[in-house]
């Protein structure tokens, strides 16, 4: 029976623990990002209301928003607006999420 005898594997598993601890404290970070979102869009809209309470926003708008409480890109945004329910209108050519004030 031949053994190997060498650190590299010892390096590649430190390596591999490494990446996994960055790994989950993206995924952390990630998941705070979404409950932020959330609690945002919670507290201030609904994806169904009254037409009086009706209002069109758009992603960079709701993002200027955000940003005081977190920084997070457009397609972030838009992913959990849709899972959310709200839905898109197009006025004069323009993308705006149909939202309804609280």
């Amino acid at each position: 029976m031949s053994k190997k005898i060498g650190f590299r594997s010892y390096y590649e598993n430190e390596k591999d623990e490494k990446e996994q601890e960055k790994q989950n404290e993206l995924e952390k970070i990630k998941a705070e990002q979404q409950k932020a979102i959330a609690n945002f869009l919670g507290q201030n809209y609904s994806p169904i209301g009254s037409t009086s309470a009706k209002c069109f926003k758009t992603t960079d708008e709701l993002i200027y928003d955000l940003s005081n409480i977190i920084s997070v890109r457009p397609t972030e945004l838009a992913k959990q607006l849709t899972d959310a329910g709200y839905h898109v209108e197009y006025l004069a050519g323009q993308p705006y999420w149909v939202m309804y004030e609280k």
